[in-house]
């Protein structure tokens, strides 16, 4: 039995008309609950139910895609803002040795494939060395962000490796990711130390480095 017929009205009519139990409750000033008893057995009610979760869900996606859509939008200006930039440094930038050395390193050591990542892999300490110096120079990178692994063969000490790379690169343990061993049956080590990989996560910069050695191949085309 209903105490306030005239509220209860109220309220299934409300539903009729699409209301939340939420916004029922505050017209009709009672809890949330009084309402959810009211209509609990109320089959249009239920209807009203899966028709707002349903409606919900399509404004959740159409949401999703506006904010997709901006997103995108977004990095499409960023990227071209990043393209300009790119071309102005690579004017000023283009005659100093290191730079270019860091260009050339990249296309022949460097993963060109990943969007988001930058990755230089060799056995070469000096390699390594160089790159890092290219990185912090001309793409601005702290020294703290670089991180490191180390591709191994199960005869490798893992602990001499670490030590002798930490050694070339200046970089602190704590910038060093999980290494991997390579599942092999030979007995003999072919790489001193493993095959050492820098890596930055930065999609922005992985754009201009890309972009920088465009520049750079048609500059000597």
């Amino acid at each position: 039995m209903v105490r306030n017929e005239e509220k209860y009205e109220q309220a299934v009519q409300f539903r009729k008309r699409g209301f939340t139990l939420e916004e029922i409750a505050k017209i009709c000033d009672v809890s949330k609950s009084t309402v959810s008893k009211w209509l609990k057995n109320n089959t249009i009610s239920t209807d009203v139910t899966k028709q707002n979760k349903r409606r919900a869900g399509q404004e959740n996606a159409k949401r999703l895609k506006l904010i997709n859509k901006t997103r995108l939008s977004e990095r499409s200006v960023q990227h071209k803002a990043m393209e300009r930039a790119a071309v102005t440094e690579f004017k000023h930038y283009k005659n100093n040795p290191l730079f270019v050395a860091g260009l050339m390193l990249y296309m022949s050591e460097g993963d060109l494939k990943n969007e988001s990542q930058i990755r230089v892999s060799s056995a070469k300490k000096d390699v390594h060395r160089l790159f890092i110096r290219f990185v912090v120079e001309y793409l601005g990178i702290e020294k703290e962000k670089l991180r490191f692994w180390i591709l191994m063969y199960p005869t490798h000490n893992e602990e001499q490796c670490m030590k002798r790379w930490k050694r070339a690169t200046s970089l602190p343990y704590s910038q060093f990711h999980k290494n991997q061993v390579i599942q092999s049956g030979k007995k003999s080590v072919t790489l001193h130390d493993g095959v050492g990989n820098t890596i930055i996560g930065n999609t922005v910069l992985k754009r201009k480095l890309v972009h920088w050695i465009k520049l750079m191949n048609k500059e000597l085309s």
